[in-house]
């Protein structure tokens, strides 16, 4: 009678836990439908995207290719991605501003006006196809199978009304 009792308890517990462990079916569907399996690849296109609106440094820019280039408008990137690009991106800009600054008064006077300044998107291109950026990426995997409700987070920081 006890290895019964006990079998069944075993049973239970394992029905349990695999119950309470798995993703909700709701949750599935929501990952789905937010391609969930390519957010790694679409940090990575985010990140560009910021990488090359911040390193402008150019207040009236930004908002001309935002307006202009809705590519740089992503709920989920807002949502998701952002705080840890942005985080990223604060050594990313400071590079990009010195590697400007070093090049001044570095060429000839006659193509001093083609080569001297920033080199935005090639540094951002650079940090797109960086290891860390990669690896940033992958260890963000771990906090988004933490998120409950892809809407939900995608609200919080989207409010609609």
């Amino acid at each position: 009678m006890k290895a019964y009792i006990c079998k069944a308890c075993l049973f239970l517990t394992t029905c349990f836990i695999f119950t309470s462990c798995s993703t909700s079916k709701d949750l599935r569907e929501e990952r789905k439908k937010w391609k969930f399996s390519r957010w790694e690849q679409y940090f990575k296109d985010r990140a560009l995207c910021l990488c090359v609106l911040q390193g402008l440094n150019n207040k009236a820019i930004q908002d001309s290719i935002i307006k202009f280039d809705k590519s740089y408008y992503n709920p989920l990137g807002i949502a998701v991605f952002d705080h840890k690009i942005k985080q990223l991106l604060k050594n990313e800009v400071l590079q990009m501003q010195a590697d400007s600054i070093n090049t001044i008064g570095r060429y000839p006077e006659d193509i001093r006006s083609l080569l001297e300044g920033k080199r935005v998107m090639n540094h951002c291109i650079e940090f797109y196809r960086s290891k860390k950026l990669d690896s940033v990426a992958k260890a963000e995997k771990k906090e988004w199978k933490k998120i409950t409700s892809i809407m939900d987070r995608i609200h919080d920081s989207i409010p609609t009304y």
